[in-house]
């Protein structure tokens, strides 16, 4: 299946961040970088789209503990930053 061919331009998607491990033996980066860029070029909701990438991981069975600590930090925390929890927002200076 692929991610990429099921993106519709003009269509407001909600905030997405993908995670990738450079050395997934069964997904390609590139898969999660032209979907990660086509779904920023097709959404109209004015939503992030970012991609995570942790260059000595796998895919979660090729982690260390910390790095699927830090991960999962990351997911809770743009999750958190975008149901509006004020501890989660950027500061504006």
């Amino acid at each position: 299946m692929s991610t990429y061919q099921h993106v519709s331009d003009g269509t407001a998607y909600p905030a997405v961040l993908f995670a990738h491990g450079l050395n997934d033996p069964r997904v390609e980066i590139w898969n999660s970088l032209k979907t990660s860029t086509r779904l920023q070029k097709a959404t109209t909701s004015g939503r992030p789209v970012l991609l995570r990438v942790e260059q000595q991981a796998g895919h979660g069975m090729g982690s260390t503990r910390l790095q699927r600590v830090a991960e999962q930090a990351d997911i809770a925390s743009f999750l958190l930053w975008q149901m509006g929890d004020p501890a989660f927002q950027p500061v504006h200076h």
